[in-house]
Order: structure tokens, then C-alpha cells, then sequence
């Protein structure tokens, strides 16, 4: 059955097109796990915010318009963006996934949407707790004001939390997408009386998705299929007749609990000092760390009487939207899931010592191969003009079947998970620290962790990089991540020199 990828008026107000391969991969996956309780890939967004309360106003007055300034700009966004407030349903009749969006109506107020959609969080909590705490992820992407337990009287502070299903937008989309919520909510805090939009015609503001954004063809040229396949036997290769390097994990649980995040950030001069010395040698922060990944990985290898060879596997996740056409690769669409997974895994074999041998950690000579070797994958990557051609085929080598029970049986856990790395890049090039009264700090998105492997992110804000890893809390434990990320730290910086 061919899809049809547009946005079509199925009746009244509502509008349907089908889903395409990576859409409906984190819809399945989603669908996969449903017996956990959770959702797999589940998108947290988070920034935080402050006001200054000014002068003649309350601390409690100034809390109140930055709601009704953030609610409003909510609902521009809703007009600006409609795919927030669209989801993924089945059609049974045809079989199919289909995304689906319905304007306000009678029954499915403005009013009404707001409230589903724009909830304060009652309980004091930080953010980052709140967001380590099992919080919900609802049918439609929602945005959660969560307020610290102590308060300065001059001053509002709060951290704001996106939580949607990853079928409907990717980490990429979500900072993007705070980037024109606070755009909005800064006009809105100035002019409070200023007009809303009126919807009605804003299905014409749907996002596609990436096939269509891209231009990409229905199907594969017969020479790409050639270079699937190859893709295929490679990937399959890689894992035979090695031992597989993972992260160890407590395997005393079956089912996956809940998803946490920890995260170390350098100072603005270490970090100043690393990004000048991988320049020098040809490397980008991600090639190192990616390296460092591997060589922890590898480090917390058992050791045995004699030294073995181990592969460490893993793979890179890469922002596609330069790849899509005007305006669907701008801020115009950031709701939307415009990124790809690499096709051929990358591997690295690496030596474990047998016990009672020391380990060079910071051994240069070890570490700068391995992050060449990086650098070589993900350019191999970036120069190969057919890789854009052959997403949707990968993605849909990953696409899992629909269950038959619902919910259904929780899948048995990963025995060899991975470590992977995200790099998001510099956050200030996407997010601006001031928009009129508000200042923001902090941002950082994560995906719902249910495996058991650590699923790492690199980022920089504000001149300071920052390591993180999304995990999930039955099978490893905060200080064990931390110190996953100390061990990466300490290689980069050991290894470069850098104090």
C-alpha cells in the first residue's frame, strides 16, 4: 500500500497523512514497551527561567504573568506549529499509523487544550528532580512549569519541561521549539492585552515529515539496494566472533524502571582549552569523546588472567535538517522528527588487561588513534551524498511489528547494550540567553531511557561543556553513571593535555 505523506481533511477540522519510517519506528518502539507503564524515547525538554519582579509589583504578582505570558505564547506556538498538538494514532481498518490533528471546536476548546497541555506542576521541587521523579508523558506534547522549593523575592525563577512522544518531535525540533516559545512569551509578557491568533486555518502550517521535507524518492535506486545490502552484512559481521564491549549492568532486574539523568559540565576555561587543543589535532569535542566512550567502555571490562581483544559497537545520531528544503529545515517546523541513524555501525577493538596489569588511561598514543578513527566515520559519514537517500531505509530496518495483546508482554532486556553519544552542539547558536524580562539558563533534552545501556550527550552553553547520560535506574545507579562520565572526562582532558 503506498503512503500518502500528505496532510489531508478527512472531515471537518481534522486532518490526517500517514507516518513514515522514523515516525513510525518510536512508534512502535513506544507500542513495544507499552507494558512497562512508560514510554520508550520519550522527549524531555528543559530550560530553565527567571524574571525580575519589578519595581511596585509582588514576587506572587509577577509569578501569575509569567503563567498567563507563557500560556498565551503556548497557544501561539499551536498556531504557528498545529503538529504539537497532533498524535499518532492506528487506523485498523487500513492498517496504518496514522498522525492525526484537530482544530478547537466546541468539544476540544482553546480553553480546554490549554489546561491538558500547559499544567503547573503544585509540588516544590527542582526541575531536574521533578524530571528524574517518572513524570507523565500525556497523548499530546505538554509543557509542565515546575517551581523550586525556595524562592528569591526578587526575582521568579522556575524550570520549564517539554514532555512529548518522540514521533512528534526530536531534541533538535525541542530546542528549537523553546527558542519560539520564549520569543513569544517575552511579547506577551510586554503586552499582555496583545491579540491571540485565530485558528481555523492553521492545518496549513503542518510539518511533513522527513521524506517529504527532504525531497527524498518513494523508492531506492537499484544500486542503493546494492549498498543496503552491503550495509546489512557488514552491520551483521561486526558482532561474530568477537566479544561485544557493553556497560556492565545489574542484572538482578528483568523490566526497566524508571529513566534518570546526570550530567557533569566543565569550566568555560577547561572546556576553552580542549576545544583549542582538538583543533590543533584535526578532531572535533564529539570525535574525542566518542573515543573516550569506547575507551571507558572498555575499561570497565572485567579483567581476566590473560589480556583479550573486545569490539566496542555503537553507532551516531545526525541532525538531517540542512538536508530538508525551505522552510522545513528552519525554525518554521520545529515540531517535527527531521534526524537519522547512521546505516554502517562503527567498531573499535581494543586490548583489556589482564589482572594486575596497570591501565594507561590517559595514554595519548592510544586515545589519539581512536579519535581519528571517529573523526574518519562520522566524515565518511557527512561527505556521502547517498547516506539522506538511504534514512528512510534504515529506519525502517529498525521498525518493530505491531504486538498482538495490548498491552503487550514487557521484551526481554539488551545482554549487550551500548553506550552511544548525542551531540547537540552549541546550544547558544539555537537558544538565546535574554527574551525581554526573561533570561534563560540551562537547556538540555534527553530521550526515555528503557535499556539498558547509557545513552550519553554532549553539549555546550554559555562557553561551558557539559557530559550527560540518560539511564534507566534497574539497571545502573546515579553515582555508578557519574562516574562513567568522570572516566570520560578524565581521558579527554588526560589524554590532550588539557588541565
Amino acid at each position: 500500500m503506498a503512503k500518502n505523506f500528505d496532510w489531508k481533511a478527512t472531515q471537518p477540522g481534522r486532518w490526517e497523512r500517514d507516518v513514515d519510517e522514523i515516525e513510525e519506528f518510536y512508534t512502535s518502539l513506544a507500542k513495544f514497551f507499552a507494558g512497562t507503564g512508560r514510554v520508550f524515547f520519550a522527549m524531555t525538554g528543559f530550560i530553565s527561567l527567571s524574571v525580575p519582579v519589578e519595581s511596585g509589583s509582588s514576587l506572587q504578582e509577577t509569578e501569575t504573568k509569567v503563567e498567563k505570558a507563557l500560556a498565551k505564547a503556548w497557544v501561539r506556538l499551536r498556531y504557528d506549529h498545529p503538529t504539537i498538538a497532533s498524535r499518532v494514532q492506528y487506523n485498523v481498518a487500513e492498517s496504518k499509523y496514522q498522525k492525526v490533528y484537530e482544530t478547537f471546536s466546541d468539544t476540544n476548546s482553546e480553553d480546554n487544550w490549554v489546561k491538558e497541555t500547559f499544567r503547573i506542576v503544585e509540588e516544590r521541587v527542582s526541575g531536574l528532580d521533578w524530571c528524574n521523579s517518572d513524570p507523565p508523558v500525556p497523548d499530546f506534547p505538554t509543557l509542565f512549569l515546575v517551581k523550586p522549593p525556595s524562592t528569591d523575592e526578587g526575582v521568579f525563577h522556575a524550570d520549564l519541561v517539554l514532555r512529548s512522544h518522540h514521533d512528534i518531535i526530536d531534541g533538535m525540533g525541542t530546542l528549537l521549539l523553546f527558542n519560539n516559545l520564549f520569543t513569544h512569551a517575552a511579547q506577551a509578557y510586554e503586552t499582555p492585552e496583545g491579540t491571540t491568533p485565530m485558528f481555523g486555518d492553521e492545518y496549513k502550517n503542518l510539518s511533513p515529515p522527513l521524506r517529504v521535507a527532504a525531497g527524498l524518492a518513494a523508492t531506492l535506486e537499484p544500486e542503493l539496494e546494492n549498498t543496503m545490502k552491503d550495509v546489512l552484512e557488514y552491520n551483521a559481521a561486526m558482532s561474530k566472533g568477537v566479544e561485544v564491549a557493553s556497560p556492565p549492568f545489574n542484572k538482578a532486574n528483568a523490566i526497566p524502571g524508571k529513566h534518570q539523568r546526570v550530567a557533569i559540565t566543565l569550566s568555560a576555561e577547561t572546556t576553552s582549552k580542549l576545544q583549542v587543543k582538538c583543533r590543533s589535532l584535526g578532531l572535533s569535542v564529539t570525535h574525542a569523546y566518542h573515543a573516550a566512550i569506547a575507551l571507558a567502555v572498555r575499561d570497565l571490562q572485567e579483567r581476566k588472567d590473560t589480556e583479550r581483544s573486545v569490539r566496542y559497537i555503537s553507532y551516531c545520531l545526525i541532525n538531517e535538517r540542512h538536508h530538508c528544503n525551505d522552510p522545513y529545515g528552519t525554525s518554521a517546523h520545529p515540531a517535527s522528527v527531521y534526524h537519522s541513524v547512521s546505516g554502517r555501525g562503527l567498531s573499535v577493538d581494543l586490548a583489556v588487561p589482564a589482572t594486575g596489569s596497570t591501565l594507561a588511561r590517559s595514554s595519548k598514543d592510544e586515545f589519539i588513534p581512536i579519535a581519528q578513527h571517529m573523526r574518519d566515520y562520522y566524515i565518511a559519514i557527512r561527505n556521502n551524498t547517498d547516506h539522506i537517500k538511504l534514512v528512510p531505509s534504515y529506519w525502517a530496518m529498525k521498525i518493530l511489528p505491531r504486538p498482538k495483546d495490548d498491552p503487550p508482554a514487557i521484551p526481554p532486556r539488551n545482554e549487550t547494550p551500548s553506550a552511544s553519544i548525542s551531540s547537540m552542539g552549541v546550544l547558544d547558536n539555537v537558544i538565546r540567553h535574554r527574551y525581554g524580562s526573561f533570561s534563560v539558563d540551562s537547556p538540555w533534552v534527553t530521550g526515555e531511557e528503557m535499556g539498558s545501556g547509557l545513552g550519553l550527550f554532549l553539549d555546550t552553553w554559555k562557553g561551558r561543556l557539559t557530559l550527560s547520560a540518560a539511564y534507566n535506574d534497574a539497571w545502573h545507579g546515579k553515582d555508578e553513571v557519574l562516574g562513567v562520565l568522570g572516566m570520560c572526562n578524565d581521558i579527554v582532558l588526560g589524554a590532550l593535555g588539557v588541565e
